[in-house]
């Protein structure tokens, strides 16, 4: 294809300029003026004209059929010899033949000034201004032209936005499966998806991998750890933010101060204990002085009148043991039953309960119904969940013949009532559910627990039963675990030390542990 006109001109111009024969004088020589209306050519004081095209300001060129000889897809250049006006112009290249395509007579001659009209020479001329009268009627302090630039809070507000846009939009999931609260790593001990992460979000392995980044460069965020960027990244990442902004937070992140336990440790008083192997092996108590120990005569039962209390620390070392841990008589015998006696027994979590009433069939049935009731006023006040971490549970309960009836420690629950009458153990006539009613005592082999069995003759338990069932706050009495350990007063509905209402037969317990924190040691 031709070469445009226009583009041979414009070359044929940066050449001339360009040539060390041309000087301001041959330029100033070709300029055209306006005067008097007319075009002039040559040195003139007049108005400079100026054209839009070359090709409007060298009308006298004849280059179109030079222009049609130039091949456009093959490069050409303009080859100038000689200075000033005696100058020779010759095209070479653009698949002319060798030797080029000489234009001078196109160019130059016969009234055709020089290709140089459009170009305005940069002349270096100086004035001297007198500085006192410039600064007397000048304002030298010109602030417009300065930037204003930001404040200093514009800066920190873009320095959060660039943050934000540049950070991954989604941070790490360190810990997916499971959720056991540590990073999931790999033999190596490095995170296990800290590829996939990269893949899916820097700009470092997009810059490396680009066949397999997940995220076009110009999208990409930034690289999260130093020991895998690239060159341009190695001090730019996630990590090189962190270790600049550390020493500035050591105060929030330096580990808490745990505060230090100064509790003395306890010592033993004793040098020892006395361990049953066994529930059926024992100590029998008497009084070799006398036919009987004080207060125990079985034909006076005076400890019915004046009461008694029985405690001991236990040991439980498995989930099966049942049997005694002290007696005197047996009130549960059918001939002339007399006396009384601390037990301990195990309600499995699966085993029957004949009198749940087709809702609560098993014991840990009957469990979950009292703790779906822990919020009803008054209920289950001290209740604790039984099979919370065991598949059975323990319990001690106090049995006393007292002149003909028989009391048990059992009391009222959120999902039983206190029964007028006790409960027989797994294996007698009756399975009554108040035997999930008496004292629970915690699974835990290493835990001993102090035993408090107390028997007191002034309670009046009888009475306790008939109404009212609920106190002047509406707190039902009869589900009331404190109201059967005598802390309630059901006329009031006030909390007290005893009220003489309630259980006759009461037993407390307490661990070691939780006995020598009370006490102020370690335990």
């Amino acid at each position: 294809m031709p070469v445009p006109v226009e583009e041979l001109l414009d070359k044929i111009a940066e050449a001339l300029i360009e040539h060390n024969g041309i000087d301001t004088t041959d330029v100033i020589n070709n300029q055209k003026f306006i005067l008097n209306g007319q075009l002039q050519s040559g040195a003139g004081g007049d108005v400079l004209a100026l054209f839009q095209k070359d090709i409007e300001a060298n009308v006298e060129d004849n280059l179109q059929t030079a222009a049609d000889q130039i091949d456009d897809s093959v490069g050409f250049n303009i080859y100038i010899l000689g200075q000033n006006e005696n100058v020779t112009i010759t095209i070479i290249g653009g698949g002319l033949p060798d030797g080029g395509l000489p234009i001078t007579d196109l160019v130059i001659g016969d009234g055709n000034p020089l290709n140089l009209s459009q170009f305005i020479p940069i002349e270096n001329k100086e004035s001297i201004v007198d500085i006192e009268r410039a600064e007397e009627f000048l304002d030298t302090n010109i602030y417009e032209l300065l930037p204003s630039g930001d404040t200093r809070q514009s800066r920190i507000i873009r320095l959060f936005q660039e943050l934000n846009a540049l950070l991954p939009p989604t941070p790490p999931d360190f810990d997916v499966n499971p959720q056991d609260g540590i990073v999931d790593r790999d033999e190596f001990g490095d995170w296990i998806n800290a590829e996939q992460y990269s893949q899916d979000n820097s700009i470092s392995y997009t810059q490396d991998n680009s066949d397999e980044s997940n995220i076009d460069e110009e999208d990409a965020f930034v690289h999260r750890l130093k020991s895998t960027a690239n060159d341009t990244n190695s001090t730019r990442t996630i990590e090189d933010i962190y270790n600049t902004i550390l020493p500035y937070l050591t105060d929030i992140l330096e580990d808490p101060i745990l505060p230090q336990d100064d509790r003395p440790k306890y010592e033993n008083q004793s040098s020892g204990y006395l361990q049953f192997r066994n529930l059926n092996q024992g100590i029998i108590i008497r009084n070799t002085n006398q036919e009987f120990v004080k207060g125990l005569n079985p034909n006076t039962q005076d400890y019915l009148s004046t009461g008694f209390t029985i405690t001991m620390w236990v040991r439980f070392l498995d989930k099966v043991s049942e049997g005694t841990l002290f007696n005197f008589g047996n009130p549960l015998r059918d001939e002339n039953p007399f006396g009384f006696k601390l037990e301990t027994y195990v309600l499995g979590k699966d085993d029957p309960n004949p009198h749940g009433g087709g809702v609560h069939t098993t014991w840990g049935e009957f469990d979950i119904y009292c703790q779906d009731r822990i919020d009803n006023p008054g209920t289950n006040d001290i209740y604790l969940p039984r099979y919370e971490n065991s598949n059975t549970a323990r319990y001690v309960r106090l049995v006393v013949e007292d002149n003909g009836v028989l009391r048990d420690s059992h009391t009222g629950v959120g999902g039983g009532q206190k029964r007028p009458d006790i409960p027989l153990l797994p294996g007698s006539v009756t399975r009554d559910i108040a035997l999930a009613q008496t004292t629970f005592i915690p699974e835990d082999f290493q835990e001993w627990y102090f035993i408090c069995a107390s028997f007191n003759s002034a309670v009046d338990e009888d009475n306790s039963h008939t109404p009212p069932q609920t106190d002047p706050s509406g707190i039902n009495l009869s589900h009331s675990t404190n109201y059967w350990l005598n802390h309630i007063d059901p006329t009031t509905g006030e909390s007290v030390v005893n009220s003489d209402y309630g259980n006759r037969c009461k037993v407390e317990i307490i661990s070691k542990s939780d006995l020598l924190r009370a006490r102020g040691f370690k335990s």
